[in-house]
């Protein structure tokens, strides 16, 4: 019988238990540890791959692009390997990079709706459109055929094969929004009944006990009353007054499952279910830290009252997930750092809608106009003497006999949603430009197998990946492959390997912490060429150092230069 911990993750992971990286970072050292560095490409232009193994959604490639060009000198392509089974997980990466990458949706407005298809269970009406809409779209770049857009540029399936292609093709066809066989709302609730058994209907004290000694205590900026939320409807994110009552089709997914009654009792057969994480929440990929580019950023994490036993984050989760959305698309689209302008303000830094910026600009240059014309016609009929006043008099009532010129129309409403629409066009286009130029030389290769070992056969035993990757990251679904032997042949000579660790699993105990990292360092010691970046982290046998990597999220290695 699965544990506690393995049952609440859930077989399928569609989304991290550790915050974005930038893949591309040197790793963290302490002050002792010296780590030679990598030797130079032998080709200037050979690309930077990347490979994230089972990392259960694209919150690296999405951190990893938004940093690509802050190095000044001129970037080498990057080549990102993304392997996760099932297809359904690899078909909701391509859904969010589409999302992601969709210009005519602007900023703020994108990293909502990203945030509402990656973490609800239930969604918007309008949003169960769009991703229907979009999945038609992404049909057409899997086939190759023409309404790719960008994705069809940067996306590469030649290491899938046809069947698993078809597999797609059929995933996407099932988040049609007229489709209703695939309730999300009662799958997820037969999920939520076998996890708790007898405890169902206590359910609440159970979810309260998990927060208050497990959430709270490594990731307080996650309100219980959000947390809760979660935990019960399946709904993370929520903006405003919007109503989220529509099934999320993209969580749905086949497992491989023993009839237990009827005639084809003993019969394997896919099982369609909830088969997702429903302890951790979707909150640590996005919604935990924050990269302080300002004191702004840094305030998201201020603490009310601290230290008096009534403490409070001023905000929460959903917030820090908004701006850290928003502030890696601003990077990709404009090439600079996000910051706020004001505090307590996530979206100060936008500066507004341009097309309303600009029409009341327009509006104050005509009001300021008037004023000022009217101001100046007071003035010159202070300054004339009196027979000039005379004459003036005589002149005005001469000319009221005059018809007067029709006065100039003001800009009917009309008019105004015109011109605002060129300008969201001509924002659209501006966007879709900095998307382009930001993905050059960008290659994403999808990778998923319904085959056993499947990891083993699509990439450790295939000669084209040894000594191949530059970067790796393992997600606590495959951890345990990098015990495999030869697991760091795929690795190049100085390459680094990130492993999650189980900080944000909040249904192991410290006991099964200990467990985790005991097994995770004898991981790292079964390959010779590999070093620990860290080496606080090693304890005095050269194991893993619990107490020193508890608070970490990830643990790097890199692979010796000989």
């Amino acid at each position: 019988m699965a544990t506690r911990g393995e049952a609440s993750v859930g077989i399928h992971g569609m989304w991290g238990f550790s915050p974005a990286l930038n893949l591309l970072s040197s790793p963290v050292t302490s002050k002792s540890s010296t780590l030679p560095p990598p030797p130079p490409p032998s080709n200037p232009s050979e690309p930077i791959n990347i490979l994230l193994l089972q990392s259960c959604d694209i919150r690296h490639v999405l951190r990893t692009l938004s940093c690509r060009l802050r190095d000044t000198r001129s970037p080498r392509p990057l080549h990102f390997y993304v392997f996760d089974n099932p297809c359904e997980c690899v078909a909701r990466h391509l859904l969010l990079l589409s999302t992601l990458f969709d210009f005519e949706i602007p900023i703020r407005q994108r990293s909502t709706l990203f945030l509402e298809i990656f973490g609800n269970s239930l969604v918007q009406e309008r949003t169960s459109r769009y991703i229907s809409r979009t999945a038609k779209d992404l049909i057409e770049t899997v086939t190759g055929g023409r309404g790719g857009g960008i994705l069809g540029n940067i996306v590469d399936f030649s290491n899938m094969k046809y069947r698993e292609r078809d597999s797609l093709q059929a995933i996407f066809k099932s988040w049609d929004h007229n489709n209703t066989d695939a309730d999300v709302r009662d799958l997820r609730d037969h999920r939520l009944r076998y996890f708790y058994g007898e405890r169902y209907d206590n359910r609440k004290s159970v979810l309260d006990w998990d927060y208050q000694t497990r959430v709270k205590e490594v990731a307080s900026i996650i309100h219980i009353k959000q947390y809760r939320e979660w935990r019960n409807s399946g709904v993370a994110y929520e903006f405003g007054d919007a109503t989220y009552n529509v099934s999320n089709r993209t969580m749905v997914s086949y497992t491989t499952g023993m009839m237990k009654g009827g005639k084809d009792k003993g019969i394997k057969k896919d099982v369609r279910g909830f088969w997702l994480d429903i302890i951790v929440s979707p909150y640590p990929a996005f919604g935990v830290s924050v990269e302080p580019v300002n004191q702004f950023a840094k305030d998201l994490f201020y603490i009310t009252n601290e230290g008096t036993g009534t403490e409070q984050h001023r905000h929460h989760a959903v917030e820090v997930a908004t701006y850290n959305v928003m502030s890696y698309l601003w990077e990709m689209e404009t090439k600079t750092k996000y910051e706020m302008k004001k505090k307590d303000d996530i979206f100060s830094g936008l500066g507004g809608d341009l097309s309303d910026a600009i029409l009341k600009t327009e509006e104050s240059k005509k009001s300021d106009a008037a004023a000022a014309n009217e101001k100046d016609g007071q003035k010159r009929g202070e300054t004339v003497n009196g027979n000039e006043q005379a004459e003036s008099k005589k002149s005005a009532l001469e000319n009221s006999v005059k018809p007067k010129p029709p006065a100039p129309s003001e800009e009917s409403e009309a008019e105004k949603l015109e011109k605002r629409e060129r300008i969201r066009i001509r924002q659209a286009a501006n966007r879709a430009r900095n998307i382009v130029s930001t993905l050059k030389d960008v290659k994403i290769f999808p990778m998923s197998s319904i085959e056993e070992n499947s990891v083993q056969k699509t990439l450790l035993s295939k000669s084209k990946f040894q000594n191949f990757f530059d970067h790796v990251f393992v997600s606590q679904h495959a951890v345990h492959h990098c015990g495999t032997e030869g697991f760091s042949n795929i690795l190049k000579q100085g390459g680094t390997l990130r492993m999650e660790t189980g900080k944000h699993i909040y249904a192991l105990q410290r006991a099964q912490l200990q467990e985790l990292v005991g097994k995770m360092g004898e991981m790292c010691n079964s390959h010779n060429d590999l070093q620990i970046c860290n080496e606080r982290c090693i304890g005095a046998k050269g194991e893993l150092d619990y107490d020193a990597v508890k608070d970490l999220e990830v643990i790097e290695l890199v692979k010796n230069v000989t």
